[in-house]
C-alpha cells in the first residue's frame, strides 16, 4: 500500500512540474519542451504502474470474497452469527414444520441448522416464535389460552428466563400532621418479596400419520387450539386453586378474606356488597367480580332493598356484564358454594402475576404409537403466578 501512495505522490509531482514550466513563459524553447515531453512520459509510465497495483488489489479483494463465501456456506453457521434464523423466521418454520410432519430423520442440514436456535433440553423444539405468523403454533397456543382463561386476561403476564423476584409494599407510611418547627415523625413503607419459578405443564396427543402428511392441513394451528385448550384449563385451576408446590399459588388462598357468609351454601345481596366495599377505594376502582357459573346463577338472582337486580347485562356486545358497577368475569375453576369454599372474589386482579418461561416446547415421539399408525406429540409450558398484594383482591368464605 505504502508503495501504491509513493507512485500515486511521485506522478503528482511530475504533473505540477510540468505545469510550472508551461506557466513560465508563453512560448517553450526546444529544452523546455524536452523536459515537459519527458516529465509527461514519466507520468504516464508511472499511472500505468498504479494501475497495475490497482487491479492487483482489485483481483486479491475478489479472491478474499470467493474464499469467504465459500467458507460461510460449508461451515455451520451459529446462533449469534445469523440473525435471520430465530424462531420467527421462515426458515426455522419451514424446518420446524417438516420436524412435526417427517421427524428428524428426514431433516437435513439446512433444517438442522435452522433448528438450532430453538433446541430444547430435553429433546424438542421451541414452537415458531410469537409474532412470526398469526397461525403459528405458540401464537395460537397462547391466543386460545388468552381466551379461555379469565384470569390470564385480567393478571399481569410477563416472559421470564428464570426465577422472579417482584417486590410488594406491605404497609404504607402515614403523613401526620406537624406543628412549626417540630420534629418530622418517621414512618417508612415496609416492602416484602414474592418470588415466581415457572413450573413445567405438559400435554400429549396422538395424531395419525395420515393427518401428518396431508399439506392441505394447517397443523400449527391444530395443535395449537388442541393444547391451547388443555393448558388454558390447567393454568386456570393452578392460578385459583393451586397449592404453590409444582404449581402456581392459586387466588383464592392468598386473597384477603373480608368476610364469612351466614350460609354455608347461599350467599346474599348484602354480603356481596359488603365484600365491595371491604377493597379499598385505589384497588375497588379498577376492580372485577370473578366466579364460576354456578355461583353466577345465583348472584344473578338477587335484589337489592329496592327490588332492583345487583347484577346488570352489559349494553353492548363484546362488554361484560357488571355487578355493582364493576364487570364480571366467569371462572369455572372457582369454587362452588359449600361449607367453608370461598366462592366470590372482587379486587383490582393486575397484582396477580403470572410468569411465562421461554415458550411452547414441542416434541415428537415416533415408536411409543408406531404400531397403531400413529405419531404422539408432547408439548410443554413452563408457568408460575402468585397474587402479589393480598388486600387488592379479597373474597367471601362460606360458613
Amino acid at each position: 500500500m505504502s508503495n501504491l501512495k509513493n507512485l500515486r505522490e511521485q506522478r503528482a509531482n511530475l504533473i505540477a512540474e510540468a505545469r510550472k514550466v508551461m506557466d513560465a513563459s508563453e512560448t517553450l524553447d526546444a529544452e523546455q519542451r524536452t523536459s515537459v515531453d519527458a516529465m509527461l512520459n514519466d507520468a504516464d509510465n508511472l499511472r500505468k504502474d498504479i494501475d497495475r497495483f490497482d487491479a492487483i488489489e482489485k483481483e486479491e479483494r475478489a479472491l478474499t470474497t470467493a474464499t469467504d463465501r465459500a467458507t460461510e456456506l460449508e461451515a455451520p453457521k451459529t446462533v449469534e452469527a445469523r440473525e435471520e434464523l430465530t424462531t420467527g423466521s421462515k426458515e426455522y418454520r419451514t424446518a420446524f414444520d417438516n420436524y412435526i410432519r417427517f421427524g428428524r430423520g428426514r431433516l437435513n442440514g439446512d433444517n438442522f441448522r435452522a433448528l438450532q436456535v430453538g433446541t430444547n433440553s430435553e429433546g424438542g423444539y421451541l414452537a415458531p416464535a410469537v409474532g412470526s405468523d398469526s397461525a403459528s403454533l405458540q401464537a395460537t397456543v397462547i391466543q386460545t389460552m388468552d381466551d379461555a382463561s379469565a384470569i390470564m386476561g385480567l393478571a399481569t403476564v410477563v416472559n421470564v428466563s428464570g426465577e422472579i423476584t417482584i417486590p410488594t409494599q406491605s404497609s404504607l407510611g402515614a403523613a401526620a400532621w406537624t406543628s412549626e418547627e417540630a420534629s418530622y415523625s418517621e414512618a417508612d413503607d415496609a416492602f416484602a418479596q414474592v418470588s415466581l419459578t415457572p413450573y413445567k405443564a405438559t400435554r400429549m396427543v396422538k395424531v395419525s400419520e395420515e393427518l401428518l402428511a396431508d399439506s392441505a392441513v394447517n397443523l400449527e394451528s391444530y395443535l395449537g387450539n388442541a393444547f391451547g385448550r388443555s393448558f388454558a384449563n390447567l393454568l386456570e385451576d393452578g392460578f385459583m386453586t393451586g397449592s404453590g408446590s409444582g404449581q402456581p399459588t392459586g387466588a383464592e388462598s392468598t386473597a384477603t378474606s373480608a368476610l364469612t357468609a351466614a350460609s354455608a351454601t347461599v350467599l346474599t345481596a348484602d354480603e356481596l356488597i359488603s365484600l365491595f366495599y371491604a377493597v379499598k377505594a385505589n384497588y375497588r376502582n379498577a376492580g372485577t367480580w370473578v366466579f364460576n357459573s354456578t355461583t353466577a346463577k345465583e348472584i344473578h338472582q338477587l335484589k337489592d332493598s329496592n327490588n332492583a337486580y345487583l347484577w346488570q347485562p352489559a349494553l353492548s356486545g363484546g362488554q361484560p356484564d357488571t355487578l355493582l358497577g364493576r364487570p364480571v368475569a366467569i371462572s369455572d375453576s372457582a369454587d362452588d358454594t359449600a361449607t367453608g369454599t370461598t366462592p366470590v372474589l372482587f379486587g383490582d386482579w393486575s397484582y396477580y402475576w403470572i410468569a411465562m418461561r421461554q415458550g411452547v416446547v414441542l416434541k415428537r415421539l415416533d415408536e411409543l404409537y408406531a404400531a397403531n399408525g400413529q405419531v404422539g406429540l408432547q408439548a410443554a409450558i413452563r408457568v408460575d403466578g402468585e397474587l402479589t398484594q393480598a388486600e387488592a383482591v379479597q373474597k367471601i368464605t362460606m360458613a
